[in-house]
């Protein structure tokens, strides 16, 4: 969904008797698809942002900390060593505990992390050397106390840049609703190329013939807002306007589901209301059913990675892998969300999940799936300030 011009904008909220001043049609439109808002993350490439009298690890970690995360919770904590190193451990506050019970997902988000530092240091002129759990064997009773990694920063003069790196800043995720042409398997063949990616193996499931997976996802969502520990879940990282993404920078909103213009200045107004009994109303249950089927539909083919495991390792080497994925996405022109209702582990969603995964044989795991499509919805998620990141 793009956002709207001012003058559409003008239109339709005076044929909706919405009376609006010049500065808040500037609140609700943007001038242009790419333009950010002040509370949208900052282009960690931006010169001036470089240029800041900050270390190297600093910057590499501002860079790695604009990767794709589950509901956008930044599960990520960092203790420094010195200009050029440090220790990347899950912050065991921002946990999903009912949607992510197993810690799957999160760990998945470490991921992204460790591979968007690592494409991005590139560009500073440093190869990141990354050395998974560094000390020694990891468990979930783990998380927050062992570090996941330790990422050491090296300074190359002739250092070759990986392309990818050039579509950190660009990168987003668009759960908007997606136009242009089915994905070719010519199209998969250049995302997969380009994608290189180490660890997992990618699937690519074309729109046609997708019809009973399609139905599965919209179940699965379905099942996700009718159990009320995960759906509640989802309200209390939900940020139901302007200002609370400003104030918290972190978390899930209608913004960054692609909703924007009057659809966005109507429903937060009118609709969205702070509590458990509006959020888990059936009006509000159907309306965000009715947009997730709207965004499933309208995809154009889906991707998914699959892994010959299931551990921890085989969780954060996905999502090194699922980030080269987007970023190859991005640079081919295709818009990428993931949906990952189908794949969380808790027991009202097995019977979905099981069948779902039923061809997977024996110990392999699909770890992230992915529609795709296009759309020129901008919306930049937002990150806290990098030093609440930093351990004392």
């Amino acid at each position: 969904m793009a956002s709207i011009s001012r003058k559409t904008f003008l239109k339709y909220s005076i044929s909706f008797g919405v009376i609006l001043s010049t500065s808040q049609v500037l609140q609700y439109c943007k001038t242009s698809s790419k333009e950010r808002y002040d509370y949208e993350r900052k282009n960690p490439f931006d010169p001036e942002f470089l240029s800041e009298n900050i270390s190297p690890i600093l910057k590499a970690i501002r860079i790695g900390i604009t990767a794709p995360n589950p509901h956008n919770v930044q599960p990520w904590k960092f203790k420094i060593i010195n200009d050029h190193s440090a220790y990347l451990y899950v912050d065991e506050k921002r946990l999903l505990k009912d949607t992510d019970p197993t810690f799957r997902q999160i760990h998945i988000g470490q991921g992204t992390f460790l591979e968007n530092l690592s494409l991005g240091a590139q560009v500073l002129g440093h190869s990141a050397e990354v050395s998974l759990f560094p000390e020694g064997k990891y468990t979930i009773a783990d998380i927050g106390k062992k570090p996941i990694a330790k990422i050491i920063l090296n300074k190359q003069e002739d250092l070759v840049q990986n392309p990818l790196s050039e579509f950190i800043s660009e990168r987003v995720t668009r759960r908007s609703v997606y136009g242009g042409e089915d994905l070719t398997q010519e199209d998969f063949e250049k995302i997969r190329k380009d994608s290189a990616v180490l660890y997992s193996e990618l699937k690519f499931v074309p729109k046609a013939g997708s019809e009973k997976l399609s139905e599965q996802l919209i179940a699965a969502m379905q099942m996700e807002t009718d159990t009320y520990k995960t759906y509640e879940e989802s309200r209390i990282w939900f940020r139901y306007n302007d200002e609370e993404i400003g104030k918290f920078k972190d978390g899930i909103s209608l913004r960054a589901n692609g909703t924007s213009g009057l659809k966005y200045y109507i429903a937060r107004n009118f609709f969205l209301k702070h509590g458990t009994e509006s959020w888990h109303s059936p009006e509000n249950k159907k309306a965000g059913m009715d947009m997730f089927a709207s965004m499933v539909e309208s995809s154009k083919g889906f991707i998914f990675l699959k892994t010959d495991h299931n551990e921890v390792i085989d969780w954060v080497q996905a999502g090194r892998d699922y980030l080269r994925l987007h970023l190859a996405a991005t640079k081919n022109g295709f818009s990428l969300h993931p949906m990952s209702q189908i794949l969380q582990e808790y027991p009202e969603m097995d019977p979905i999940r099981n069948e779902f995964e039923s061809s997977l044989k024996p110990g392999e795991k699909i770890q992230m799936l992915a529609r795709l499509g296009k759309s020129d919805y901008h919306f930049y998620s937002p990150r806290r300030d990098p030093k609440e990141f930093l351990l004392k």
